[in-house]
């Protein structure tokens, strides 16, 4: 994502703006939903790395980059989420050195049940919205996914 952000020109102000709110919202949504999460086994920082666990395995430094940890962080994480049977380790069969963390099927189960108690939550403030204004919140959320996409691809196929 760093590498996304770092090839294009300075923002205007109106857009920095704009991400300043969207930040904001986003603190704002996760202090909100801190009581939902209480009833999940998994904090936000363990969430954190099992879903970028989700679709494959990945070696440990990999993980600590995107999770934005440090190496000695994500092994403690590590060790907790192996202990309670959500990931496990395994050797890279290339290159026996490397240790990978694969997400268990018990890990995607209890990620796939924090997912739900993040959307009641999200949910039960978006309610409070006007359905016109959640229709338009829906719309420019979907044209900032598909955006972020692109720029994914672009960035993957530049590599």
């Amino acid at each position: 994502m760093t590498a996304l952000i770092e090839r294009h020109p300075p923002a205007k102000a109106e857009d920095l703006e704009l991400a300043g709110l969207l930040l904001d919202t986003l603190r704002i949504v996760k202090m909100a939903t801190a009581a939902s999460r209480e009833h999940s086994h998994v904090s936000a920082n363990r969430a954190s790395v099992m879903w970028q666990l989700r679709e494959r395995a990945m070696r440990s430094g990999d993980l600590a980059q995107r999770c934005a940890m440090t190496a000695p962080a994500l092994t403690e994480l590590v060790d907790s989420l192996s202990r309670d049977g959500f990931v496990r380790r395994l050797e890279d069969s290339e290159d026996r050195r490397v240790v990978l963390v694969e997400l268990t099927a018990q890990g995607r189960r209890e990620l796939d049940k924090y997912g739900e108690v993040m959307k009641r939550g999200v949910a039960a403030l978006l309610a409070r919205v006007p359905a016109d204004k959640r229709a338009r919140l829906r719309a420019a959320l979907t044209d900032l996914n598909e955006s972020i996409d692109a720029m994914t691809k672009e960035t993957a196929n530049a590599r």
